[in-house]
């Protein structure tokens, strides 16, 4: 990464961090793009240059998130399993989030108490897990459209990561191991259900 691009980077972590410390002190609604820039020791235009609205500054990642899934995605081998697949690449993806758990509750808690912020949450789930499914579809050389199976799988993916990540966000620890808990947890399920 170049000089730039790693002034850049500091510019564009140091608004979110702005962002998110005056969320969290005076409430989503109550803060404008003026209080996070003069916060960010930026201008208006230039917090615009990186966000284009503030709740673009809880979801910044997010198009990063789903570039790096993508990546790991095209990695992976022909053959290989839905359930191999969803190992691989969620547990790097995990690593993202490893380290920032008070970070992450405080956007948590700002999410849940903003309906708006909660639909945008929900689709940019929905935007993951139907990158998942179209990948999985082509691994299994079905159409997604008519097959269940890698809508199913994707849907099954997503939920043991966010019921891994919301225990983590309650009890702390370390969040791959609440991951792994979770798939373990759902295949025991599923097997005490099929006995």
């Amino acid at each position: 990464m170049s000089l730039r691009d790693r002034k850049k980077e500091r510019t564009r972590r140091a608004i979110a961090d702005a962002a998110l410390g005056l969320f969290a002190e005076r409430g989503f609604e109550a803060v404008t793009i003026a209080d996070i820039a003069a916060a960010a020791d930026v201008g208006t235009r230039t917090l615009h240059r990186y966000y284009s609205g503030k709740d673009e500054l809880l979801f910044a990642e997010d198009d990063e998130h789903r570039a790096e899934l993508s990546r790991l995605l095209a990695e992976r081998p022909q053959g290989e399993t839905p359930e191999q697949t969803l190992a691989a690449v969620i547990g790097p993806m995990v690593g993202h989030f490893a380290d920032r758990l008070d970070e992450l509750r405080t956007r948590d808690a700002l999410i849940a108490a903003n309906p708006a912020l909660q639909a945008r949450d929900l689709a940019k789930r929905g935007a993951v897990e139907a990158l998942l499914a179209g990948h999985l579809a082509r691994q299994m050389g079905v159409d997604p459209a008519e097959d269940v199976r890698p809508l199913l799988w994707a849907k099954v993916g997503m939920a043991c990561f966010f019921a891994g990540f919301e225990i983590w966000l309650r009890a702390g620890g370390e969040l791959a191991d609440h991951v792994t808990a979770a798939r373990t947890a759902l295949l025991a399920e599923l097997g005490a259900t099929r006995g």
